[in-house]
């Protein structure tokens, strides 16, 4: 009857789509104003990121950066990471099984550790947690992209603008400000199918930008709904399609023009994902493959995902005539809820209290209370120097509570139940100063150099009681360090579309204060990365392609990693050096007028150092875990004609992602490929869109994890998250 209903839903959606093309058709006739042709330019358009903190063409950059535009996101339907990140050259994103359970990297500098490795902004204010307490690494920002204008993704560190946990690079949402002078409306809904799963996905969509006082004061108000079916299936609790959930996103922003120099932005966000269970499949751990179906989970309890996050945000643009100057403050809390079925671990440890093997419940609460500010002053774009000074402060709190449920088999509390309960409550607070100038020695060569001066000050309680962890303790602990980063770069110009050059720049990671155990340091240092990097790129052909060329060698010093006690405890250790080193290719052609190909590469060879401890599940002088050598993209999109009004468009991906290392026993997660193709009619007012992702339906694993004995120490059960399946769908949108 599902199955039925599916395929009766996707036919009204077929038969709206052509009753709304005729009919908006007919409307259009005398319609004063045409949408632009397709046979209008040939010329590639040029790309602009805030990636130096000013707005400026991505091909004048010095560094690897790449823009995911609006466009892109929409003719994906994309509603997570993974839907898109792999269009990406070197960046890497890997999910848990719902979205923000999600990891990322870039150029090889893997998730390692707890603290973020890579800063996640939205707009000009960091978000993510930079105490290593809250495994940061592991629960990545993963917003449902709707009114966001683009998506920018900066490889390399980039520790002089931006600071701590950017070690590996920075990943910012750019979202669309309110406008003072036009009114719009949008609006749309999609629903779509997914192999395997028998409900539909939904999703519904609006934004409104209205001027409250012309030219003055204007509103932008959004909201989006998207629910997406499960398609796991439990066997051994007899559940199907656990692993469905819904994300809701909400945003309400004002900009008020104060005069004709300043201008005030104000943003409030919001976001929820909330997964009735993660998806995960059971691993065979001699063979690798599924245990049972390639889509059948293996776990005794289900385990659900909660993630909440509320960000406010106030930009303050001031042009001063010979500088401008932008004052940034952001508020930022996150919750989430998660729960893991730890009955391999914990569950075969019972018989430690004389009670048979049973089932365990690992639950863990994350909570971030994150206050920003930042000021710059920025010189004017001249013909000599460009100069850029700023000072910045943030003021963390940070929660952290896990315990581990007792159970038999028959889901009874066992008397020692919760058999462990753990808080790990702290707080970071850091003051940072920074500068940054461009020397131009002539219009075809320049130098620019960069540096900033941190100090972080950290506390955290380590809380503690229950069977498996021994008598209730309450341990504070505390840390301080000043870090020093810097940058230089220089360009050569060979001509205006074309220009090689050279960068080396530093980022760090911050330490802290560590379980107070013996044998264990106090305090874990700061890890850092340098990176040296040359590249080359050019616009061509009448502006008609597009290469960027980057070859890198990365070096990441006492790098921090989780380690394991005696009794299982986790905390964080410095563990010698790694490195990264390789190539980076994206490339853009348009042979005739709305013909567009691209192709994204990267080569990246990864190596851990000799150091690592043994508990870490980490192979010493290893492949760095979870960063494939190989991974490489295309896309093909043709634009056209339809009558005098309309435009239609195809399209489609083609994503490869080469073999990596999981964490843990060091078990390979074998290569993927998926195939991604969109087609589409638009005007001024409609666009209709067709998008299957994963069209081949591969089946692939995204990552892996590995549960050990906690009692022998030996691997119990391994699970893997599964590409998403094949995922058909049908959207349409309606402004004006």
């Amino acid at each position: 009857m599902r199955k039925m209903m599916k395929r009766s839903v996707l036919a009204s959606m077929c038969a709206l789509c052509c009753a709304g093309i005729a009919s908006n058709a007919m409307a259009q006739e005398a319609a004063k104003e045409t949408p632009a042709r397709a046979s209008d330019t040939v010329e590639l358009e040029r790309v602009v990121a805030t990636a130096q903190k000013r707005t400026e063409s991505i091909m004048e950059v010095p560094m690897g950066i790449s823009v995911i535009s609006e466009e892109r996101l929409e003719s994906l339907n994309a509603g997570r990471l993974t839907d898109y990140a792999a269009y990406v050259p070197g960046f890497q994103v890997d999910s848990g099984g719902a979205p923000g359970v999600t990891t990322m990297a870039l150029r090889g500098v893997a998730p390692l550790g707890g603290g973020a490795i890579i800063g996640t902004y939205i707009d000009d204010t960091p978000v993510n947690p930079s105490g290593n307490k809250n495994r940061a690494t592991s629960f990545a920002l993963d917003l449902l992209p709707y009114d966001i204008q683009s998506v920018e993704i900066l490889r390399g560190p980039q520790g002089t603008l931006y600071g701590a946990s950017s070690m590996g690079g920075l990943f910012k949402y750019i979202t669309r400000s309110a406008d003072t002078e036009n009114f719009e409306f949008r609006a749309g809904m999609d629903v779509s199918s997914v192999s395997d799963a028998d409900e539909l996905g939904t999703g519904v969509r609006a934004a409104a930008n209205i001027p409250l006082t012309e030219g003055k004061l204007g509103m932008r108000v959004s909201f989006a709904r998207q629910t997406t079916p499960g398609y796991i299936d439990e066997k051994i609790l007899g559940q199907e399609d656990t692993n469905g959930y819904d994300q809701l996103a909400a945003r309400l922003a004002f900009t008020l023009n104060i005069s004709e120099n300043m201008r005030f932005r104000l943003q409030g966000m919001w976001q929820i994902v909330d997964a009735d269970s993660i998806a995960q499949v059971g691993i065979d751990p001699d063979t690798l493959r599924p245990e049972a179906g390639p889509l059948d989970g293996n776990a005794f309890i289900l385990q659900p995902y909660r993630n909440e996050v509320d960000f406010y945000s106030g930009i303050l643009d001031w042009d001063l005539g010979w500088a401008d100057l932008i004052s940034s403050t952001s508020y930022s809390a996150t919750r989430m809820n998660v729960t893991q079925d730890a009955s391999p671990t914990y569950g075969a440890a019972w018989p430690l209290f004389d009670y048979p093997e049973g089932l365990a419940n690992f639950e863990l609460y994350l909570g971030t209370r994150k206050l920003t500010q930042e000021v710059r002053l920025t010189s004017k774009v001249n013909e000599r120097f460009d100069w850029l000074v700023g000072g910045y402060y943030t003021d963390e709190t940070n929660t952290n509570r896990q315990r581990v449920l007792a159970w038999d088999n028959d889901f009874n509390p066992l008397p020692f139940s919760p058999a462990a309960l753990a808080a790990l409550p702290g707080g970071y607070e850091e003051a940072a100063v920074f500068a940054d100038g461009t020397w131009k020695f002539s219009p075809k060569f320049d130098v620019s150099a960069g540096v900033r001066f941190a100090r972080n000050d950290q506390y955290f309680t380590q809380i503690t009681s229950g069977a498996l962890i021994g008598p209730e303790a309450f341990v504070p602990g505390e840390s301080s360090e000043n870090v020093t980063t810097w940058k230089l770069a220089s360009r050569w110009h060979l001509n205006d579309d074309s220009m090689f050059y050279g960068r080396i720049a530093t980022g760090y990671r911050p330490g802290g204060p560590n379980l107070a155990l013996p044998g264990i340091p106090s305090m874990t240092r700061s890890d850092t990365t340098r990176n040296l990097e040359l590249g080359f790129k050019s616009q061509f052909w009448d502006r008609r392609a597009m290469i960027d060329l980057a070859l890198f060698r990365i070096t990441w010093d006492r790098l921090q990693v989780g380690a394991i006690t005696g009794n299982g405890l986790t905390y964080i250790a410095n563990a010698g050096d790694a490195s990264s080193q390789g190539a980076e290719l994206s490339f853009l052609l348009r042979p005739l007028a709305g013909l567009t190909w691209g192709v994204n590469a990267a080569y990246i060879d990864s190596e851990l150092g000799n150091d690592v401890p043994d508990s870490s599940g980490l192979i010493a002088g290893g492949q760095m875990p979870l960063t494939p050598k190989h991974s490489w993209s295309t896309t093909l999109d043709y634009s056209f004609d339809v009558g005098t009004q309309w435009q239609g468009k195809v399209g489609g991906g083609y994503r490869y992602t080469g073999e990596r290392i999981g964490v843990g026993d060091g078990f390979p997660i074998e290569a993927y490929k998926a195939v991604d193709l969109h087609a589409e009619i638009s005007n001024l007012t409609w666009t209709w869109r067709l998008y299957v992702r994963n069209a081949t339906d591969e089946q692939a694993y995204m990552s892996m994890s590995a549960y050990n004995n906690a009692l022998t120490g030996e691997l119990s059960q391994i699970r893997g998250t599964p590409l998403v399946p094949r995922t058909i769908g049908m959207s349409v949108d309606y402004r004006f």
